[in-house]
């Protein structure tokens, strides 16, 4: 009897993934690096998440809150990175949720402040920089500075972590 399965699907060889991650974290770990698990290439999945954390990834990152919640319910512990510029109305989630995420504008940085203070929690930020593709990003160097200097100075709930950008569409 012929499958009834209408949509492709991905089969997932956990042993050989975790090998790859294993070996890769290594190789950065020699230089430094350290290695965050991007999870939303397999649509979050909790036990792909819980094979990156073993596998020895510091963080794990996903442009999906819900994918992050869902991980967070299964019982896999952070940290979480939310890797897109929030939208206002995500900012209360995502300080409950993550404890980083990428940021490239003032009103951002004002209500996540405001939302750490109301949940008593801290963040950590990465500025964003665009290098001409528009995706996201500061794209002036010295409103970025601003901003920097604004995290650190004036917003006592974050912590800028550093600084990005988006080299996938460059």
């Amino acid at each position: 009897m012929e499958s009834e399965q209408k949509y492709p699907r991905v089969e997932i060889d956990m042993k050989k993934l975790k090998h790859n991650i294993e070996n890769m974290v290594a190789q950065c770990r020699e230089s430094g690096i350290e290695v965050t698990g991007v999870i939303k290439g397999f649509n979050g999945l909790p036990q792909v998440a819980e094979l990156h954390r073993v596998a020895g990834c510091g963080h794990l990152a996903s442009s999906r809150l819900e994918q992050i919640r869902d991980c967070i319910e299964y019982g896999i512990s952070g940290p979480y990175m939310m890797i897109r510029v929030p939208m206002v109305t995500e900012v209360p989630e995502l300080v409950a949720l993550a404890d980083c995420s990428l940021q490239s504008e003032k009103k951002i940085l004002d209500a996540l402040n405001r939302e750490c203070i109301k949940q008593d929690r801290r963040h950590d930020v990465i500025l964003m920089a665009d290098l001409g593709d528009l995706r996201e990003g500061f794209w002036d160097k010295r409103e970025m500075v601003r901003a920097a200097e604004y995290v650190e100075k004036e917003l006592g709930r974050l912590h800028l972590l550093g600084v990005g950008t988006n080299l996938g569409c460059y």
